[in-house]
């Protein structure tokens, strides 16, 4: 199986990176507020998923710079991209 390339990264551009970096930072300070009420346990699971989904996507986009471009959101983004532009 051959892979291709990693992609170039250019830090001004629009990077999976930072939105991942916002679902953990939002995960965590929800955590945090969310400490003192007495809800915690039925939205503490929200929490948990943001701060996954957000790890998730910085590794994604880690490796699709490193190592090689296909990576599975790469691959579910070409996947609808000729939907996207109209």
């Amino acid at each position: 199986m051959k892979l291709r390339p990693p992609v170039k990264f250019h830090w001004k551009g629009n990077h999976h990176l930072y939105y991942g970096i916002f679902f953990v930072a939002f995960g965590i300070f929800n955590w945090y507020m969310g400490i003192g009420n007495g809800e915690l346990d039925s939205i503490l699971s929200l929490w948990y998923s943001c701060i996954g989904i957000g790890l998730y996507m910085i590794i994604d986009d880690i490796v699709e710079h490193t190592v090689t471009a296909d990576t599975p959101l790469r691959l579910l983004y070409e996947k609808i991209r000729p939907y996207l532009r109209k």
